[in-house]
């Protein structure tokens, strides 16, 4: 798709970007193929058949806004890193937290993880964030709109300074602007129109 055309050779440079994107558009691959390219090709891909926690850190973290979108692109995740040595889990809040935190322990590369239900366990200590390569975050106008700005401060306060960063939203307000520059370094643009979108000043 257009956005995948544009977004993967970015993301394999190691470039921040932000896309406008709406869903629909096929960012999810867009960013998760690069992203396990990129994963599998690190210095920790030795440690794949190792069953010790600490060798399977977390190293790509997904935001979402919601646990329908979380299962979504976790479930996508799984399935383009079928032949991939990495490990997915995917945590969102609305379940017994106690079920998510034994999957944790044994070690996840790649978190999609919803900002409330990250936040519980980065308070009970289930997960660390200090070894994160790669944050995306997915329809981040939606996340705002959710009230999860102070959420999404505080979780990209624990991530290391040196990483590589990706932001998706349909929009792109004056607060998805502020929110770009406050994470993201010299960011590239790139913006896809959804193939079948209606013109926004038609009312159906």
């Amino acid at each position: 798709t257009p956005i995948q055309a544009q977004a993967i050779p970015l993301v394999l440079s190691g470039r921040d970007l932000i896309g406008a994107a709406q869903t629909g558009t096929g960012k999810t691959a867009g960013f998760t193929l690069p992203m396990l390219q990129l994963l599998t090709s690190g210095a920790h891909h030795k440690d794949a058949a190792s069953h010790s926690p600490a060798r399977h850190p977390v190293r790509a973290l997904i935001l979402v806004p919601t646990r329908e979108l979380a299962i979504q692109v976790e479930a996508s995740v799984k399935t383009y890193a079928k032949h991939c040595k990495l490990r997915s889990l995917v945590v969102f809040g609305g379940v017994d937290i106690k079920t998510q935190t034994p999957h944790l322990k044994t070690g996840v590369e790649i978190l999609v993880a919803t900002p409330g239900r990250l936040l519980d366990h980065i308070e009970m200590k289930t997960v660390q964030l200090n070894q994160v390569q790669m944050l995306v975050l997915d329809e981040a106008d939606r996340m705002l709109d959710m009230g999860f700005m102070p959420a999404l401060k505080r979780i990209l306060a624990l991530l290391p300074k040196q990483r590589q960063s990706l932001m998706f939203s349909a929009t792109f307000s004056d607060e998805i602007k502020k929110l770009s520059e406050d994470f993201l370094i010299y960011p590239t643009l790139i913006e896809v129109a959804r193939s079948n979108a209606s013109a926004d000043n038609i009312t159906q």
